[in-house]
Parts: C-alpha cells; structure tokens; sequence
C-alpha cells in the first residue's frame, strides 16, 4: 500500500463526492450536458448518476481497494472524454451544479490527472480515510487540512479557473 498515493487518491475520491453533491442539488446544468452529446435522460438521469458518483467516491475514500482505484481511474478517462467533447462545442458540462462556463482544457487535463491517481493506486493500493484519521493527531489534522486544500483546490480548477481564463483571455 502507498502511503504517498492515499491523500490524492482520497482528492480523487471526494472531488466526485462533492460534484455528484452539487449535481443533486443542481442537476438541470448538467442535463443540458448530456442533451448537447445526444444523451436522452435529462434531470433525473442526472440525480442518478450523482447519486452513484457520491457513493462510488465515499466507497472509494472509505474502503479503497485497487479494483475500485482501477474503476475510479477509468471514470476520471471517460470524464477527460466528455470534457474534450464538450469543450468542441463550447458547452458547459455542469459537473458542479450550475456553473455556466463552457468546458476548458482545464476540465479534461484536470480528470487526467485525477485519473492518473487513481490509476496509480490501482497499482500500488492506497489507504482510506481511516488510515488517516488513524495517525497521530497532529499528523491525521495536517493531512485532513492538506486533502481539504487539495480538494478545494481542485474544484476551483474545474469551476472558477476556465471562467478566469475566458475573461482574461477576452473570450
């Protein structure tokens, strides 16, 4: 098991905890999504999949398994693919709720790289929350802090840096 892989593969994890969160409580963004690719369902295909999303990344941070990583690390691919459509068409993919930005590079280079994650726990095998909250105290609270930062970190890189590039970038 790689104690070097287990705070981003729990990023990974709750990043798709907190988008299938948002898309429960905002699901018509990303309705419209799968309506640009062709994909029939609208919002309650939407709830479902966000339910599924939120309890695929509890299981994932919860009770890591390299199967699971290997499955995480396959919808983080499948997510660069819906991105990399998306973006062709300038639509937004409502990944977090409602966001209206249209999808950017940064979206699919983003679920590569949590892809990448995973794919690399999936070899190795990483730890859980429980390995964490697990450490001593002042060790499990710099690493919560850290993975909360990540986490953060990582849904501003999805949600707020594309809309900062398309106004800087005048587009």
């Amino acid at each position: 098991m790689s104690e070097a892989l287990t705070p981003p593969f729990l990023v990974a994890s709750l990043v798709l905890c907190v988008a299938g969160a948002f898309k429960l409580r905002a699901p018509q963004a990303a309705a419209d999504a799968l309506s640009t690719l062709g994909v029939p369902g609208g919002v309650w295909l939407v709830r479902g999949l966000a339910v599924g999303e939120l309890a695929f990344g509890a299981v994932c941070a919860l009770f890591p398994s390299r199967a699971g990583a290997a499955v995480l690390a396959g919808a983080y691919v499948m997510f660069a693919g819906v991105a990399a459509a998306l973006a062709r068409r300038r639509a937004g993919c409502g990944c977090f709720g409602e966001e209206e930005t249209p999808v950017s590079a940064c979206h699919w280079i983003a679920s590569l790289a949590l892809g990448a994650v995973a794919l690399g726990a999936a070899a190795s095998g990483s730890h859980g929350l429980s390995w964490v909250l697990g450490r001593p105290a002042a060790t499990a609270m710099v690493l919560l802090m850290g993975i909360a930062g990540a986490l953060y970190a990582t849904v501003l890189v999805y949600t707020e840096v594309p809309r900062a590039w398309s106004v800087w970038g005048g587009q």
